[in-house]
């Protein structure tokens, strides 16, 4: 097995561990900290650790090239976060992830025609597996028809589907990115700029809930800092469908650790889709292996 083989599987394995801990965001963000507030602290409190183990390992630099697209990622990554809370707000959790996680798809599509990337035909049937039980296991149809007329809107909708387009944009743009600056300088820059963005929000959080700062530093510190880096090192070694198919474990997970730790109780359907976004993250896996899956990568 070739050095390059050995990285992809690690990267596979190391993103699917990190989609299994994301899933237990929501048991860190139940409380009555306001959305933008939430994103900043966790940009924040992410910035600033990987900024001191960077500092600690002699590897903080400041990128002579891709600035611009560094500060892109800022932006989008920010705006991304805020209109996702934004739009569980609005609307359900089950149909903001049903609609938020059609930015995987889109970004599995254009990462074709934008990143010169080869994807193998394996790799569309995982995304399509994964997605089908993504959706088995939010099940937006059981929610609506529980609504008594509020909690699904239009406008809801409308922001999760924005949301979805600023993740599909950030997951190209910061590809290119990654590859040539590394995974820790990209989490650092990405944060660092989101971060001075949400000062205002991020202050206002800490000030008025200071009694969720353990949660604040957790989140941001492991979940937010630790997982950026992780999240941006596998992407230069993975194919962007590849990433997608993965990260759909994340929605799916989060349903095991509320069943684990919150004692809620998903019915079978729910089960079934989990079972189902495994079998397309074990197809992606395998795919991942094959020589002729990963191209040279266009400028975007």
């Amino acid at each position: 097995m070739g050095t390059s083989s050995r990285t992809q599987i690690y990267s596979v394995a190391a993103l699917a561990v990190l989609a299994v801990l994301w899933g237990a965001i929501p048991l860190f963000v139940r409380n009555d900290v306001p959305a933008v507030g939430l994103v900043g602290v966790r940009v924040t409190f992410g910035a600033l650790a990987l900024i001191a183990v960077a500092a600690a390992l002699r590897k903080l630099v400041f990128p002579k090239v891709r600035r611009w697209r560094l500060l892109l990622s800022g932006v989008l990554l920010a705006a991304h976060w805020v209109t996702f809370f934004q739009s569980i707000k609005l609307t359900t959790v089950a149909v903001a992830l049903a609609v938020l996680y059609i930015g995987p798809i889109a970004a599995a599509i254009l990462s074709g025609p934008l990143l010169g990337e080869h994807v193998a035909p394996r790799l569309w049937g995982a995304l399509g597996i994964a997605g089908a039980g993504t959706v088995l296991v939010v099940q937006p149809w059981v929610q609506m028809s529980q609504q008594d007329g509020v909690g699904i809107t239009t406008e809801g909708i409308i922001v999760a589907g924005i949301s979805a387009a600023l993740l599909t944009a950030l997951m190209l743009v910061g590809k290119p990115i990654a590859k040539d600056l590394g995974g820790l300088t990209m989490a650092i820059g990405e944060l660092a700029v989101a971060s001075i963005l949400l000062v205002p929000a991020t202050y206002q959080a800490i000030t008025q809930y200071s009694e969720f700062m353990v949660n604040f530093l957790v989140l941001g510190a492991f979940f937010t800092g630790f997982a950026g880096f992780v999240y941006w090192e596998a992407m230069r070694h993975l194919p962007v469908a590849v990433v997608s198919v993965i990260m759909y474990l994340e929605p799916a997970t989060a349903v095991m650790w509320a069943a684990v730790l919150l004692g809620e109780s998903p019915n079978i359907t729910t089960w079934f889709g989990v079972g189902l976004v495994v079998v397309g993250g074990t197809v992606a896996a395998t795919v991942s292996r094959e020589k002729d899956l990963i191209g040279v990568p266009a400028a975007l």
